[in-house]
């Protein structure tokens, strides 16, 4: 057991302090000193991280920017070739009925002259008729049976007539 009595609490008191200023020398300040560091440390890894998060923020807002950028780009070529298609598009149905507009007058101009020969072949057919009719009328006084058969003769050539012709 230990006994204690006031000289060895007073030994005992001293050897604290001795050990308290010994520890103070050597061993607290050092200890503050690691502390001090570790806390610049920390502070210096925070502010860096700080910096990296708005380097980021920056980065993805460039990067955001961009991609809004080249939408708008592709959004504008898009535009462009759907108006060059458009106006390409227009340009092939206006040359189209330029050409069936062309066609149809062509087209009208030969019945024109088709119909107009028609006529006029007609007319030499008719007149020709006709003088063969008043020939023979002229050679012949006919009556109405003579009459009849004359002009049922008449029509049946110039039936064959057309039908020759076509």
């Amino acid at each position: 057991m230990v006994s204690l009595t006031e000289g060895t609490l007073l030994f005992q008191i001293i050897n604290f302090f001795i050990l308290v200023a010994i520890l103070a020398k050597f061993a607290y300040k050092p200890l503050l000193k690691v502390l001090e560091e570790r806390r610049n440390k920390i502070e210096s890894d925070l502010d860096a991280a700080a910096q990296a998060r708005e380097t980021a923020a920056q980065l993805q807002a460039e990067y955001e920017a961009q991609l809004r950028s080249a939408r708008a780009e592709a959004q504008a070529i898009i535009d462009k070739a759907v108006k060059q298609a458009d106006k390409e598009a227009q340009a092939q149905l206006s040359a189209i009925r330029e050409q069936i507009a062309r066609e149809k007058q062509i087209a009208q101009a030969e019945i024109a002259n088709e119909r107009e020969v028609a006529i006029r072949e007609m007319r030499n057919e008719v007149v020709t008729l006709s003088m063969a009719v008043a020939e023979k009328l002229l050679k012949k006084n006919l009556d109405p049976d003579m009459n009849a058969k004359l002009v049922a003769n008449c029509i049946d050539q110039l039936q064959e007539n057309r039908v020759k012709g076509n």
